[in-house]
Order: C-alpha cells, then structure tokens, then sequence
C-alpha cells in the first residue's frame, strides 16, 4: 500500500535499450539488453539495471480502484508513457555515438512513388473484390444482371482512379527518371541500359488487354488538363470529357483481397533500383510528410520500469524498482509504415430547428458548387425510393441521382447556408427594400439628364 501521509509514491522510468551480441533486432529480451537512464537530458548507462539512478527521469502514476468479481476492491496503478516527448528522448546526448548507428534515411522520392502510385493501385484491390458482394441481400442471391451491374459500378470507379494513378506516375518518372520517361515518351529504349533498362520493361510488361502501361502513360499525358478541371463522376453512359482510351490496373471482380498483385510490388522495385543513390538536394515542398521521415532519428528500444519510493526508510531500504516491461518503440509523429490518421469533418447531427438553436446567430455552412449540385441531386429522392432500391425483382428500382454542379457550364457558383439569421437582419433587409423602392420612385428620372458642375481653378496646364 502506497501512503501518502509518509510521503511514499508510485512512479515509473523509462529506460532505452542496448541489444547486446546475440539479442534480437526486433522486440529484443530486457534481459539480453544494456539500460540507459535519461539523466538530465543525456542517456546515461546503468550499474545495476534493477536499481534506480539517482537524478533518473521520473513520470507519475495515479492510482484508481475496481471492484473484483468477488467483491474485493483492487488499487491500480496507472501512467501514461509520454509519446509527445519522442524526439527529445531520441535526440537526447548519447554515451557511445556508435553503439547505436543510425537507420538507413528512407528516400523522399521512394515514398512519393508509394503515396501517389503504389498505395492508390493497392487500394483498387479491395473495391474489385467488394464488388461481387453490394448486391448481396439476406433473402436471395443476387442474379446475374444484379451482379454484373455492380461490378460494371466498380471497373468504373477503378477506371477513374486508374487515369489518375497515370497522371501521377508520368510526373513522378518525369521528375525523378527523366531518362526513363524519355524513353516511354518516345516508346523507345535505345538509349538506355542497366537498371534505368530494367525499369522501362517492367513498365512495358504491365499490360491491360492490348495496351501497354507504356502507351497508357503517353495517352494520359493529353488528357492532363480535361482531367485536372473536370467536376463530373466517369461513366460508360456519359463518358463525354474523359479519355477516349482505357486502361484499369484492376478488373473487377477481384478474388481475394488478401492475395496481392505481383506486378505492383515488381514495378515499386524497378523503378526505386533505377534512382541514382543520391539523394535530390530539392525536396518538394509540399511533401512535407515525406521529407521528415526521410531524416536520419533512430528508432530505439524502450522498456518501463515502475519505482516505488519510501523517503523515510531509505537509509535502510532503497527504491523498489520493478521488472522491466515488453521492449517497445514510439511512433514518429510521421511514420510512413503507420495507416492513415481518419479525418473526419463533423457536420450538425441534429438539424432541427431546436437543434439548430444552439449555433452561434451568425452560423453558416459553405458548400462548394460540385458539393451543392450533389445535395441539389438528392432531392427529389423519397423515402419509397430508398425503400425500392433493396427491393429484389420485380420491385427494385435503381436509384437515378444525376451528379452535376450547381448552375450551368461557365455559371457554376457554391452557397452559403444560414439556419439562423438574426431577426434584426431580416428587418434591415425590408427596411433597404422599402427605402430602395421609394427613391426609386423620386429619383427615377435623374439618369436621363445630363448635370455638369463647375469646379473653380482645375486647369489641365499651369498658368
């Protein structure tokens, strides 16, 4: 039992850890492994790794109680293990530079490639394969027709990203491999050889029907400027504005969203062996993600230990210091091996007028023009038509939202939505009315004559 009243107290250290010859790389053993106490701020080596340093860093733990299944009442101890302060822990002074050597720096340009070609082509997998399912119903099975229209849905979806992917992949090789994209602009490899050679086959042995990723590229590359500004959803129906070719990564359906596709992780190594080694002194500025995790911090080893301090008996007890934890490491605020942080943008629950009440009187929600014409498009829906849309044969009906932008084509506008316009506004809007319309009946006739006014000593020349 901690008492207070002694001034007793439960704390915990975090300890850095040292694999000695023989421990293993990933998740060593704290028993295989030299401790480093953070004194100060410097990483000092521990005697005994069961006995606290003095000066050590100390973090709190606060206690909370529970109630057993038998009605005993537990007192835990808990603390919070101070992620924030990574980098400091991890730039703090070292005892031996060399004992712990730097990771290799991982190159910005390989992790652009991952983030806009290799990550979106992976994520066409899973709509491939979910496809087959989305007209799945707990009654029946799906029928032919059913399927096949939801997995047309999905060739579609996974054509559009697929024209981006190319975009993408065209700027990323004209930047980086310009040789390379010479090459595939001139669909010609005589000019090249080594690894920059090897790159350009596997490109060119990615294929999608009779067309070549090859040809792909350079088909895409005409239809940049169409595709960057275009506010309508591709379909077979409509395909006016989109690229009159075709080229998926992906066809739908896909069997197994486990089993990956070969030809993406074979053209990542192609392209990233066919860099030079070194690395581009310009980094681009908006990859400002990628260019910290391209910095040279080590990624240590952690352990915890609890403490437990008796002040008053320490002439004859010293601190009691725990077991060490599980090795662990903390994340980087940026780490390129870490799924993506969901964002989410949170919009009013409750619209009703009560529930509306509760914003501020000068509340208004903005809505871009493409964002307008999809709520515009919702309209006209009911709930019966909701209802006929999981309806089987023969009484569903597909759902005919029309995707467009507010206004007409050169006229496209946003809005401003306000729920809660003061009243005080809605009266200084009749008053301007009112007023507008009086002296517009005064004054009507002011615009058909002509009024010049004299002004004294305005000479176009001095005298």
């Amino acid at each position: 039992v901690v008492d207070t009243t002694k001034q007793e107290r439960a704390t915990f250290v975090i300890r850095m850890l040292q694999p000695l010859q023989g421990a293993s790389g990933v998740n060593p053993d704290p028993a295989d492994c030299a401790e480093l106490a953070l004194i100060g701020d410097e990483w000092k080596p521990v005697v005994d790794a069961d006995a606290f340093a003095d000066g050590e860093t100390q973090y709190p733990l606060s206690p909370f109680t529970y109630t057993e299944t038998d009605g005993r009442k537990r007192r835990v101890f808990n603390g919070l293990i101070p992620i924030a302060k990574r980098e400091a822990l991890v730039a703090a002074k070292m005892p031996d530079p060399d004992a712990a050597p730097a990771a290799t720096p991982v190159d910005t340009r390989q992790m652009l490639l991952k983030s806009q070609v290799i990550g979106p082509w992976a994520s066409l997998e899973e709509i491939a394969h979910l496809a087959s399912k989305q007209t799945e119903t707990f009654d029946e099975a799906p029928s032919a027709s059913e399927k096949q229209k939801a997995i047309d849905l999905a060739n579609e979806q996974i054509q559009t990203v697929s024209w981006y992917i190319l975009l993408d992949l065209d700027q990323w090789l004209e930047e980086n491999l310009n040789d390379v994209w010479k090459a595939v602009e001139a669909e010609s490899f005589a000019s090249l050889s080594g690894m920059p050679l090897t790159a350009y086959k596997a490109i060119a042995s990615i294929k999608d029907g009779a067309m070549s990723l090859v040809s792909a590229l350079n088909a895409a590359r005409t239809w940049r400027d169409e595709l960057e500004s275009t506010k309508k959803t591709f379909s077979e129906k409509s395909a006016s504005g989109f690229p009159d070719f075709r080229f998926r990564f992906i066809d739908a359906p896909w069997p197994d969203p486990n089993v990956k596709d070969a030809r993406r992780a074979g053209l990542e190594s192609a392209l990233v062996a066919a860099l030079d080694k070194q690395t581009p002194q310009a980094m681009p500025v908006a990859r400002a993600a990628a260019q910290v995790n391209a910095t040279t911090h080590r990624s240590p080893w952690f352990t915890v230990r609890c403490v437990f301090e008796r002040p008053n008996c320490t002439a004859f007890k010293p601190a009691i210091v725990s077991d060490p934890s599980a090795s662990f490491q903390m994340a980087a605020f940026f780490d390129p091996d870490a799924p993506a942080r969901p964002i989410r943008v949170p919009m009013p629950a409750d619209t009703t007028p009560a529930g509306l009440r509760k914003f501020d009187k000068n509340t208004a929600f903005v809505m871009s023009d493409i964002l307008c014409g999809q709520v515009g498009a919702i309209r006209g829906l009911t709930f019966g038509d909701l209802i006929r849309a999981v309806l089987p044969f023969p009484l569903h009906k597909d759902l005919d939202v029309p995707r467009q932008s507010c206004g007409s084509p050169g006229m496209e506008f946003g809005m401003v939505c306000s729920f809660s316009i003061p009243i005080i506004t809605i009266c200084a809007l009749i008053l301007l009315m009112i007023i507008v319309k009086l002296l517009d009946i005064v004054f009507f006739w002011m615009p058909f004559f002509q009024l010049c006014l004299p002004v004294p000593k305005f000479d176009g020349k001095k005298g």
